[in-house]
């Protein structure tokens, strides 16, 4: 799962040393386009404004990691402090001014529709306007990264990141304190679907279930077939009211019809590392990942899984967010790519 911490920071990174030693200078978004047919729409957001007083001269363009739906539209993170909103009525693009300066990875929303994102350096950011605004709420872990975040209830929160770092809100986000984590290495991704019960899940294969609060975890394995020498990494969680789904390395997806006890794999016929899933009201399951996976699988467990790739030989993106609605779905990645269906923007 190296696009979350390694490659593509590395090289925004380098270029933003580079761009130290020059002059600001115009800069325009990479040319991505779609093939012809293709159910769904590329819309990438203008780059910052360049001024001469700008110390790091050109403003980073690259990687966009999550979306989120509100009122009105929705609203995009990134790395490098990237918040920003889209209008769905006017199309129209706003950014907003994060109160700290820091990559973002994760964006969730809670019960009663606050917006919560986490992020490099111990960073939780919160919002209670639908992303107009947003404060820096105290974490206590300012060296270590937070992934990922889930608020079964208002008053009962989670985030998870690195060296296994749990944090758990029960004032609704208000403070936050660090419990007894079952591993030292990497979370990325953690669901409750009630303040007591909740998975999480991250480096080479850890996976991990709760029943009460995060009091005690137990691990979970998985048996499947070895693609690399490697473990897969788990890299997101998704949860519904009967279901949780599990998506990972290697084009990796899993099941879970009994709270997290047991999982299921299910066949996706990719090697892609996957990075985003959710299932859309009508119960189209969607997953993305790298070089520009977007794979929709409907049917299943009793019937026939139908599996398609609406973006065909597509691999303009790296996918690192996706939000799933009653019908649509939409995604986020690398190049400032911001993926919307076609019919509905």
């Amino acid at each position: 799962m190296s696009i979350f911490r390694g490659g593509l920071a590395g090289l925004a990174a380098a270029s933003l040393f580079l761009s130290a030693c020059q002059k600001p200078q115009a800069v325009s978004l990479p040319v991505v386009t779609l093939p012809a047919g293709a159910p769904f729409s590329i819309v990438q957001p203008p780059p910052p404004k360049v001024t001469p007083s700008d110390k790091n001269g050109s403003p980073y363009i690259g990687v966009l990691s999550g979306i989120t739906p509100v009122a009105g539209g929705f609203v995009v993170i990134g790395y490098q402090g990237t918040l920003l909103r889209l209008s769905s009525k006017t199309g129209q693009w706003s950014r907003i001014k994060p109160p700290v300066h820091a990559d973002f990875y994760g964006i969730t929303r809670t019960p009663s529709g606050d917006l919560w994102v986490a992020g490099d350096q111990g960073t939780l950011l919160r919002s209670r306007d639908e992303g107009g605004s947003w404060q820096s709420v105290q974490t206590g872990i300012g060296h270590l990264f937070l992934n990922a975040v889930s608020f079964p209830s208002e008053r009962v929160g989670y985030a998870v990141g690195e060296g296994g770092v749990i944090l758990k809100t029960t004032d609704g986000g208000s403070h936050w304190s660090r419990i007894s984590s079952p591993t030292k290495k990497n979370l990325y991704a953690v669901a409750f679907w009630s303040e007591e019960d909740g998975v999480v899940a991250g480096w080479h294969k850890r996976l991990f279930r709760t029943g009460d609060g995060g009091s005690r975890f137990t691990a979970i394995d998985i048996p499947m077939q070895k693609v690399t020498r490697q473990k897969p990494s788990f890299n997101s969680l998704w949860a519904g009211q009967r279901e949780i789904l599990l998506a990972g390395d290697h084009g990796l997806l899993f099941s879970s019809t009994d709270e997290g006890k047991t999982f299921s794999q299910i066949q996706t016929g990719s090697l892609h590392d996957l990075y985003g899933v959710c299932r859309t009201g009508q119960g189209t399951l969607a997953v993305a990942g790298e070089q520009g996976t977007l794979l929709l699988i409907t049917g299943g467990p009793s019937g026939e899984r139908k599996i398609s790739a609406p973006l065909g030989s597509f691999r303009g993106s790296d996918f690192l967010g996706i939000t799933c609605g009653t019908v649509h779905v939409r995604l986020v990645g690398s190049k400032e790519v911001v993926l919307l269906p076609s019919s509905m923007k």
